[in-house]
């Protein structure tokens, strides 16, 4: 999910960019989108892409039912990184960066537009996650205080765009 829609429950265009760009890296890995610390690779797949990205590495992400051996490989290989690339400008921390639906799918099908180069996803400094996990027992209060919540409901209706 977006980072302004798990802040403050924002959801916006930029929002389903996001989304669309996690999607689109999780059928180029191979992985679903996962933070579970019992599963082999504990960080975001957009923050195992990013890495991978700025080491110059990304090749070893892709799933390898994508790759196959024929004479093709290298501009298999091209295509791919790009769509690695335009996944990651799709997931930028700031919504302002990321490109709209119909232009992240125009550089899908030009693929002689240079593109530009993606800054920071979110949540790549854990220091600075307002999101983390500060306790064992999540059910547990932060504080040692009497716990008191008064449950409220709300009613959403959706229209199309």
């Amino acid at each position: 999910m977006a980072p302004e829609y798990l802040a403050h429950g924002q959801l916006t265009e930029k929002a389903d960019v996001y989304s669309f760009g996690v999607l689109v890296l999780e059928i180029v890995t191979g992985r679903q989108n996962n933070r579970s610390k019992s599963t082999e690779y504990s960080d975001s797949i957009v923050i195992l892409t990013w890495r991978h990205f700025q080491s110059g590495t990304a090749e070893e992400l892709f799933d390898p039912n994508l790759v196959s051996d024929d004479n093709n490989n290298v501009n298999k290989k091209d295509e791919i990184l790009r769509v690695v690339h335009i996944g990651l400008l799709c997931t930028q921390e700031n919504p302002s960066l990321r490109p709209t639906m119909s232009r992240a799918l125009q550089m899908l099908t030009k693929k002689e537009e240079n593109l530009a180069r993606p800054s920071n996803p979110p949540f790549t400094d854990e220091n600075t996650m307002e999101l983390n996990d500060t306790v064992d027992n999540p059910f547990r209060p932060l504080n040692n205080a009497t716990y008191s919540s008064e449950a409220t409901m709300s009613h959403s209706s959706f229209y199309a765009r």
